[in-house]
Protein backbone atom coordinates (compact mmCIF):
# COMPACT_ATOMS: atom_id res chain seq x y z
CA UNK A 1 0.00 0.00 0.00
CA UNK A 2 1.85 3.36 -1.11
CA UNK A 3 1.62 6.45 1.42
CA UNK A 4 -0.91 8.02 -0.59
CA UNK A 5 -3.68 4.87 0.74
CA UNK A 6 -2.40 4.93 4.27
CA UNK A 7 -5.71 7.49 4.46
CA UNK A 8 -6.51 8.41 8.66
CA UNK A 9 -9.54 10.42 8.53
CA UNK A 10 -12.62 10.90 10.40
CA UNK A 11 -15.43 7.99 9.99
CA UNK A 12 -17.42 8.26 6.80
CA UNK A 13 -20.05 5.59 8.71
CA UNK A 14 -19.86 8.37 11.49
CA UNK A 15 -23.63 8.53 13.67
CA UNK A 16 -23.45 12.28 12.71
CA UNK A 17 -24.07 13.19 9.34
CA UNK A 18 -21.79 16.44 9.61
CA UNK A 19 -18.77 14.41 10.84
CA UNK A 20 -19.47 11.92 7.80
CA UNK A 21 -19.14 14.85 5.44
CA UNK A 22 -15.84 15.97 7.29
CA UNK A 23 -14.57 12.13 6.94
CA UNK A 24 -15.46 12.64 2.82
CA UNK A 25 -13.66 15.86 2.67
CA UNK A 26 -10.23 14.47 4.02
CA UNK A 27 -10.63 11.66 1.99
CA UNK A 28 -11.34 14.13 -0.95
CA UNK A 29 -7.63 15.53 0.17
CA UNK A 30 -6.24 12.14 -0.77
CA UNK A 31 -7.56 11.68 -4.51
CA UNK A 32 -11.23 10.96 -6.16
CA UNK A 33 -11.21 7.36 -5.50
CA UNK A 34 -9.90 6.18 -2.45
CA UNK A 35 -9.12 3.06 -0.35
CA UNK A 36 -12.55 3.48 2.07
CA UNK A 37 -11.15 3.41 5.80
CA UNK A 38 -11.84 0.28 7.83
CA UNK A 39 -12.85 -1.44 4.79
CA UNK A 40 -10.27 -3.84 3.08
CA UNK A 41 -10.00 -3.94 -0.42
CA UNK A 42 -13.09 -1.42 -0.86
CA UNK A 43 -12.53 1.74 -2.45
CA UNK A 44 -14.51 4.66 -2.43
CA UNK A 45 -15.49 7.15 -5.03
CA UNK A 46 -15.33 10.46 -2.98
CA UNK A 47 -15.45 13.70 -5.53
CA UNK A 48 -18.87 15.12 -7.93
CA UNK A 49 -17.09 13.86 -10.66
CA UNK A 50 -15.94 10.36 -9.92
CA UNK A 51 -19.11 9.63 -8.66
CA UNK A 52 -21.34 10.49 -11.37
CA UNK A 53 -19.43 9.09 -13.79
CA UNK A 54 -19.04 5.88 -12.34
CA UNK A 55 -22.80 5.90 -11.85
CA UNK A 56 -23.34 6.65 -15.93
CA UNK A 57 -20.63 3.78 -16.55
CA UNK A 58 -23.04 1.06 -16.39
CA UNK A 59 -20.98 -0.95 -18.72
CA UNK A 60 -17.72 -0.71 -16.66
CA UNK A 61 -19.58 -0.98 -12.81
CA UNK A 62 -22.68 -2.72 -12.29
CA UNK A 63 -25.47 -3.40 -10.07
CA UNK A 64 -25.00 -4.46 -6.69
CA UNK A 65 -22.10 -6.25 -5.17
CA UNK A 66 -23.43 -9.79 -4.45
CA UNK A 67 -25.63 -9.98 -6.89
CA UNK A 68 -24.20 -10.16 -10.33
CA UNK A 69 -23.15 -14.34 -9.51
CA UNK A 70 -26.82 -14.97 -8.22
CA UNK A 71 -29.35 -16.60 -11.08
CA UNK A 72 -30.80 -13.98 -13.29
CA UNK A 73 -34.40 -14.38 -12.26
CA UNK A 74 -33.44 -13.58 -8.66
CA UNK A 75 -32.15 -10.17 -9.27
CA UNK A 76 -33.71 -7.33 -9.00
CA UNK A 77 -33.49 -4.16 -11.06
CA UNK A 78 -30.67 -2.82 -9.74
CA UNK A 79 -28.17 -6.07 -10.40
CA UNK A 80 -29.61 -6.52 -14.01
CA UNK A 81 -27.68 -5.95 -16.74
CA UNK A 82 -28.18 -4.00 -19.94
CA UNK A 83 -30.21 -4.75 -22.29
CA UNK A 84 -32.78 -6.67 -20.21
CA UNK A 85 -32.66 -3.58 -17.08
CA UNK A 86 -33.97 -1.61 -19.47
CA UNK A 87 -36.93 -3.65 -20.70
CA UNK A 88 -37.52 -4.32 -16.89
CA UNK A 89 -37.21 -1.16 -16.17
CA UNK A 90 -40.38 0.34 -18.13
CA UNK A 91 -42.63 -1.70 -16.47
CA UNK A 92 -41.78 -0.19 -13.25
CA UNK A 93 -41.44 3.05 -14.76
CA UNK A 94 -45.17 2.58 -16.21
CA UNK A 95 -46.14 3.02 -12.62
CA UNK A 96 -43.99 4.92 -10.39
CA UNK A 97 -43.19 7.56 -12.89
CA UNK A 98 -43.97 10.94 -11.57
CA UNK A 99 -46.79 11.33 -14.28
CA UNK A 100 -47.84 8.06 -13.48
CA UNK A 101 -47.84 8.18 -9.76
CA UNK A 102 -49.41 11.39 -9.60
CA UNK A 103 -52.61 10.07 -9.44
CA UNK A 104 -51.86 8.78 -5.66
CA UNK A 105 -51.20 12.70 -4.36
CA UNK A 106 -54.75 13.14 -3.01
CA UNK A 107 -54.67 10.14 -0.97
CA UNK A 108 -51.21 10.72 0.36
CA UNK A 109 -52.28 14.34 1.01
CA UNK A 110 -55.15 12.41 3.66
CA UNK A 111 -52.68 10.62 4.64
CA UNK A 112 -50.48 13.10 5.84
CA UNK A 113 -53.05 15.13 7.38
CA UNK A 114 -54.59 12.55 9.43
CA UNK A 115 -51.06 11.11 10.67
CA UNK A 116 -50.10 14.83 11.78
CA UNK A 117 -53.64 14.85 13.51
CA UNK A 118 -52.72 12.05 15.27
CA UNK A 119 -49.42 13.72 15.78
CA UNK A 120 -50.39 16.81 17.34
CA UNK A 121 -52.84 15.18 19.65
CA UNK A 122 -49.70 13.39 21.12
CA UNK A 123 -47.90 16.33 21.59
CA UNK A 124 -50.32 18.16 23.07
CA UNK A 125 -49.93 15.46 26.53
CA UNK A 126 -46.12 14.62 25.66
CA UNK A 127 -45.37 18.48 26.36
CA UNK A 128 -41.76 19.03 26.48
CA UNK A 129 -40.85 15.31 26.29
CA UNK A 130 -42.41 15.87 22.40
CA UNK A 131 -43.29 13.10 19.78
CA UNK A 132 -41.26 10.79 17.25
CA UNK A 133 -41.85 12.51 14.07
CA UNK A 134 -40.02 9.19 11.94
CA UNK A 135 -42.99 7.06 13.52
CA UNK A 136 -45.86 9.39 13.11
CA UNK A 137 -45.16 11.03 10.03
CA UNK A 138 -41.76 9.88 7.59
CA UNK A 139 -42.17 5.72 9.10
CA UNK A 140 -45.90 5.52 7.54
CA UNK A 141 -45.68 7.46 4.46
CA UNK A 142 -43.88 5.61 1.50
CA UNK A 143 -44.75 2.15 2.69
CA UNK A 144 -48.26 3.31 1.76
CA UNK A 145 -47.29 5.30 -1.48
CA UNK A 146 -45.82 1.88 -2.32
CA UNK A 147 -48.72 -0.40 -1.25
CA UNK A 148 -51.00 1.45 -2.84
CA UNK A 149 -49.17 1.98 -6.40
CA UNK A 150 -48.79 -2.43 -6.28
CA UNK A 151 -52.19 -2.78 -5.77
CA UNK A 152 -51.45 -4.50 -2.00
CA UNK A 153 -54.28 -3.83 0.49
CA UNK A 154 -53.81 -0.91 2.27
CA UNK A 155 -52.97 -2.86 5.70
CA UNK A 156 -49.71 -4.52 4.55
CA UNK A 157 -47.68 -1.04 5.15
CA UNK A 158 -47.63 -1.68 7.99
CA UNK A 159 -46.14 -5.12 7.74
CA UNK A 160 -43.41 -3.81 5.38
CA UNK A 161 -42.15 -1.74 8.14
CA UNK A 162 -40.14 -3.90 9.98
CA UNK A 163 -39.56 -6.37 7.87
CA UNK A 164 -37.41 -3.88 5.32
CA UNK A 165 -35.66 -2.68 8.41
CA UNK A 166 -34.92 -6.73 8.78
CA UNK A 167 -33.70 -7.17 5.17
CA UNK A 168 -31.45 -3.94 5.30
CA UNK A 169 -29.75 -5.65 8.08
CA UNK A 170 -29.49 -8.88 7.10
CA UNK A 171 -27.95 -7.39 3.60
CA UNK A 172 -25.32 -5.54 5.72
CA UNK A 173 -24.56 -8.71 7.85
CA UNK A 174 -24.15 -10.63 4.17
CA UNK A 175 -22.19 -7.37 2.63
CA UNK A 176 -19.96 -7.00 5.20
CA UNK A 177 -18.73 -11.31 5.22
CA UNK A 178 -18.89 -11.38 1.44
CA UNK A 179 -21.93 -12.98 0.87
CA UNK A 180 -24.54 -13.20 -2.00
CA UNK A 181 -27.53 -12.98 -0.76
CA UNK A 182 -31.03 -12.60 -3.11
CA UNK A 183 -33.41 -10.38 -1.93
CA UNK A 184 -36.23 -13.36 -1.89
CA UNK A 185 -33.68 -14.62 0.91
CA UNK A 186 -33.26 -11.31 3.22
CA UNK A 187 -36.58 -11.81 4.57
CA UNK A 188 -38.61 -14.84 4.42
CA UNK A 189 -42.01 -13.60 5.99
CA UNK A 190 -42.20 -10.51 3.36
CA UNK A 191 -41.37 -13.17 0.22
CA UNK A 192 -44.16 -15.51 1.52
CA UNK A 193 -46.52 -12.63 2.00
CA UNK A 194 -45.48 -11.52 -1.52
CA UNK A 195 -45.80 -14.95 -3.38
CA UNK A 196 -49.64 -14.63 -1.40
CA UNK A 197 -50.45 -11.15 -3.31
CA UNK A 198 -49.00 -12.77 -6.23
CA UNK A 199 -51.07 -16.19 -6.22
CA UNK A 200 -54.46 -13.99 -5.21
CA UNK A 201 -53.93 -11.92 -8.66
CA UNK A 202 -53.08 -15.01 -10.92
CA UNK A 203 -56.78 -16.11 -9.23
CA UNK A 204 -58.76 -13.90 -10.23
CA UNK A 205 -59.45 -13.60 -14.49
CA UNK A 206 -57.43 -11.54 -15.96
CA UNK A 207 -60.06 -8.60 -17.71
CA UNK A 208 -60.87 -8.23 -14.19
CA UNK A 209 -57.39 -7.17 -12.43
CA UNK A 210 -56.94 -3.50 -11.93
CA UNK A 211 -53.88 -1.42 -13.62
CA UNK A 212 -51.70 -1.21 -10.88
CA UNK A 213 -48.13 -2.41 -10.86
CA UNK A 214 -48.68 -5.87 -9.83
CA UNK A 215 -51.00 -6.64 -13.14
CA UNK A 216 -47.84 -4.71 -15.00
CA UNK A 217 -45.78 -7.14 -13.77
CA UNK A 218 -47.81 -10.26 -14.42
CA UNK A 219 -49.18 -9.47 -17.66
CA UNK A 220 -46.30 -7.30 -19.60
CA UNK A 221 -43.71 -9.56 -21.88
CA UNK A 222 -39.95 -8.75 -21.74
CA UNK A 223 -37.61 -10.67 -24.77
CA UNK A 224 -41.33 -11.94 -26.20
CA UNK A 225 -42.53 -13.77 -22.81
CA UNK A 226 -43.65 -12.87 -19.51
CA UNK A 227 -41.67 -12.38 -16.17
CA UNK A 228 -40.98 -15.83 -13.92
CA UNK A 229 -42.81 -15.43 -10.67
CA UNK A 230 -39.29 -15.48 -8.98
CA UNK A 231 -38.27 -12.13 -10.87
CA UNK A 232 -41.57 -10.22 -10.13
CA UNK A 233 -41.07 -11.12 -6.60
CA UNK A 234 -37.50 -10.16 -6.86
CA UNK A 235 -38.62 -6.58 -8.56
CA UNK A 236 -41.57 -6.25 -5.88
CA UNK A 237 -39.37 -6.63 -2.99
CA UNK A 238 -36.83 -4.21 -4.24
CA UNK A 239 -39.65 -1.83 -5.12
CA UNK A 240 -41.03 -1.85 -1.37
CA UNK A 241 -37.49 -1.94 -0.12
CA UNK A 242 -36.04 0.99 -2.30
CA UNK A 243 -39.19 2.97 -2.06
CA UNK A 244 -39.75 2.77 1.49
CA UNK A 245 -35.59 3.47 2.92
CA UNK A 246 -35.12 6.02 1.02
CA UNK A 247 -38.19 8.34 1.34
CA UNK A 248 -38.74 7.74 5.10
CA UNK A 249 -34.50 8.84 5.32
CA UNK A 250 -35.12 11.77 3.59
CA UNK A 251 -38.34 12.99 5.09
CA UNK A 252 -36.67 12.88 8.26
CA UNK A 253 -33.16 14.32 7.52
CA UNK A 254 -35.75 17.09 5.72
CA UNK A 255 -37.09 17.73 9.28
CA UNK A 256 -33.93 16.83 11.05
CA UNK A 257 -32.30 20.14 9.28
CA UNK A 258 -35.30 21.96 9.88
CA UNK A 259 -35.13 21.49 13.29
CA UNK A 260 -31.18 23.01 14.00
CA UNK A 261 -32.87 25.67 11.40
CA UNK A 262 -35.68 27.51 13.05
CA UNK A 263 -35.42 30.89 10.71
CA UNK A 264 -35.64 28.71 7.80
CA UNK A 265 -38.77 26.48 8.94
CA UNK A 266 -40.40 30.27 9.49
CA UNK A 267 -39.47 31.28 6.32
CA UNK A 268 -41.13 28.01 4.41
CA UNK A 269 -44.12 29.33 6.47
CA UNK A 270 -44.27 32.45 5.13
CA UNK A 271 -43.20 31.72 1.24
CA UNK A 272 -43.90 28.07 0.76
CA UNK A 273 -43.02 28.65 -3.22
CA UNK A 274 -39.64 27.75 -1.21
CA UNK A 275 -41.06 24.27 -0.53
CA UNK A 276 -39.23 22.42 -3.85
CA UNK A 277 -36.06 24.15 -3.41
CA UNK A 278 -35.73 22.64 0.41
CA UNK A 279 -36.60 19.36 -0.37
CA UNK A 280 -33.62 19.74 -3.08
CA UNK A 281 -31.35 20.81 -0.37
CA UNK A 282 -32.02 18.48 1.68
CA UNK A 283 -31.84 15.74 -0.53
CA UNK A 284 -28.40 17.15 -1.58
CA UNK A 285 -26.88 18.05 2.04
CA UNK A 286 -28.16 14.40 3.61
CA UNK A 287 -28.31 12.14 0.82
CA UNK A 288 -30.39 8.93 2.12
CA UNK A 289 -28.43 6.56 0.07
CA UNK A 290 -25.08 7.65 1.11
CA UNK A 291 -23.30 5.17 -1.18
CA UNK A 292 -23.63 2.63 -4.11
CA UNK A 293 -22.44 -0.35 -4.21
CA UNK A 294 -20.53 -1.26 -7.18
CA UNK A 295 -18.62 -3.76 -9.52
CA UNK A 296 -15.97 -3.67 -12.00
CA UNK A 297 -17.00 -5.44 -14.94
CA UNK A 298 -13.89 -4.80 -17.45
CA UNK A 299 -10.48 -2.45 -16.78
CA UNK A 300 -11.43 0.62 -16.99
CA UNK A 301 -9.85 3.81 -14.86
CA UNK A 302 -12.27 5.90 -12.21
CA UNK A 303 -10.91 9.28 -11.05
CA UNK A 304 -7.36 8.56 -12.60
CA UNK A 305 -6.84 5.18 -10.56
CA UNK A 306 -6.93 2.35 -12.69
CA UNK A 307 -9.53 0.18 -11.51
CA UNK A 308 -9.85 -4.03 -12.07
CA UNK A 309 -12.74 -6.06 -12.68
CA UNK A 310 -14.63 -7.74 -9.73
CA UNK A 311 -13.09 -4.40 -7.44
CA UNK A 312 -15.94 -2.97 -5.45
CA UNK A 313 -16.39 0.79 -5.43
CA UNK A 314 -18.85 2.44 -3.38
CA UNK A 315 -20.11 5.51 -5.27
CA UNK A 316 -20.18 7.52 -2.40
CA UNK A 317 -23.54 9.92 -3.52
CA UNK A 318 -23.49 11.96 0.76
CA UNK A 319 -19.29 12.75 -1.02
CA UNK A 320 -20.64 14.00 -4.09
CA UNK A 321 -22.94 15.66 -3.32
CA UNK A 322 -20.41 17.80 -0.40
CA UNK A 323 -17.72 17.97 -2.90
CA UNK A 324 -16.59 21.70 -2.23
CA UNK A 325 -15.43 21.87 -5.75
CA UNK A 326 -18.83 21.88 -7.30
CA UNK A 327 -21.04 23.73 -4.51
CA UNK A 328 -20.29 27.09 -2.74
CA UNK A 329 -20.17 26.29 1.39
CA UNK A 330 -21.41 22.45 0.68
CA UNK A 331 -22.03 21.91 4.32
CA UNK A 332 -24.74 24.66 5.19
CA UNK A 333 -28.22 23.70 4.65
CA UNK A 334 -28.75 26.61 1.99
CA UNK A 335 -32.34 26.38 0.82
CA UNK A 336 -31.70 29.11 -1.72
CA UNK A 337 -29.67 27.27 -3.61
CA UNK A 338 -32.27 25.96 -5.92
CA UNK A 339 -29.84 23.35 -7.29
CA UNK A 340 -31.26 20.10 -8.48
CA UNK A 341 -27.95 18.49 -9.90
CA UNK A 342 -27.63 16.71 -6.86
CA UNK A 343 -26.80 12.60 -6.93
CA UNK A 344 -28.88 11.52 -4.22
CA UNK A 345 -30.82 9.44 -7.13
CA UNK A 346 -28.30 8.61 -8.59
CA UNK A 347 -27.74 9.79 -12.46
CA UNK A 348 -27.69 8.60 -16.01
CA UNK A 349 -29.97 5.98 -17.41
CA UNK A 350 -30.10 4.18 -14.25
CA UNK A 351 -30.74 6.86 -12.12
CA UNK A 352 -33.88 6.18 -9.52
CA UNK A 353 -37.19 5.12 -11.52
CA UNK A 354 -39.41 6.38 -8.22
CA UNK A 355 -37.10 9.66 -8.14
CA UNK A 356 -40.45 11.35 -8.92
CA UNK A 357 -42.87 9.71 -6.05
CA UNK A 358 -40.19 10.09 -3.71
CA UNK A 359 -40.50 13.60 -4.17
CA UNK A 360 -43.85 14.05 -4.17
CA UNK A 361 -44.08 12.13 -0.75
CA UNK A 362 -41.88 14.50 0.77
CA UNK A 363 -42.95 17.59 -0.55
CA UNK A 364 -46.57 16.71 0.40
CA UNK A 365 -45.40 16.01 3.77
CA UNK A 366 -43.85 19.33 4.29
CA UNK A 367 -46.81 20.98 2.53
CA UNK A 368 -49.13 19.64 5.36
CA UNK A 369 -47.09 19.77 8.44
CA UNK A 370 -46.44 23.78 7.34
CA UNK A 371 -49.97 23.89 7.21
CA UNK A 372 -50.57 22.89 10.82
CA UNK A 373 -47.55 23.68 13.33
CA UNK A 374 -46.33 27.28 13.42
CA UNK A 375 -43.26 26.36 15.13
CA UNK A 376 -41.22 23.45 16.96
CA UNK A 377 -38.10 22.54 18.41
CA UNK A 378 -36.00 19.45 18.95
CA UNK A 379 -36.60 17.72 22.04
CA UNK A 380 -32.91 15.83 21.39
CA UNK A 381 -30.95 17.58 19.23
CA UNK A 382 -29.25 14.71 18.87
CA UNK A 383 -28.84 12.35 15.14
CA UNK A 384 -29.89 8.85 15.75
CA UNK A 385 -29.17 7.15 12.40
CA UNK A 386 -30.79 3.88 10.83
CA UNK A 387 -28.61 0.75 11.72
CA UNK A 388 -27.53 0.06 8.15
CA UNK A 389 -24.35 2.02 7.15
CA UNK A 390 -24.91 2.60 3.92
CA UNK A 391 -28.14 4.72 4.94
CA UNK A 392 -28.47 8.09 5.98
CA UNK A 393 -31.58 8.69 7.96
CA UNK A 394 -32.85 9.25 11.67
CA UNK A 395 -34.09 6.31 13.69
CA UNK A 396 -36.12 8.73 16.20
CA UNK A 397 -36.62 12.49 15.57
CA UNK A 398 -38.14 13.68 18.82
CA UNK A 399 -39.62 17.40 17.76
CA UNK A 400 -42.29 19.62 20.57
CA UNK A 401 -44.32 21.20 19.06
CA UNK A 402 -44.54 25.06 20.20
CA UNK A 403 -47.69 26.48 18.07
CA UNK A 404 -50.14 24.80 16.27
CA UNK A 405 -51.64 26.44 12.90
CA UNK A 406 -55.86 27.21 13.48
CA UNK A 407 -56.76 24.00 11.48
CA UNK A 408 -58.53 24.67 8.12
CA UNK A 409 -61.71 23.36 6.82
CA UNK A 410 -60.98 19.94 4.25
CA UNK A 411 -61.97 19.63 1.00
Amino acid sequence: MSERDELVAPNPLDDDPDQRAAAYRVMRTQGEVVPFPGLDGILAAVSYDSVASGLNSVNDFGGSAGQEQLPEEDKHIAAISEPRHGKVRKIINSVVAFHKSQRIEPYLGRLCDNLIDTMLTEARDAGNQGVDLVEHLARPIPPAAITRLLGFPESDAGLFVDWIRESGERFQEAAASGRSIAIADSNPQMRYHVDTRIAERLAEPMDAWPNDALSRFLSTEVDGKRLGLRSIRAQIMFIIGAGTDTTRNAIGNLFYRLGHHPQTYAALRSDPSSVDAAVEEALRIDAPAQFMVRTCRRPTELGARPIEPGQTVFMCIGAANRDESVYQDPDVFGVDRGSRDHLSFGSGRHICPGAGLARMEIRIALRAFLSRVVSFHMADPVFHPMPVAMLLGPQTLRIVIDEEAPMKPRQ
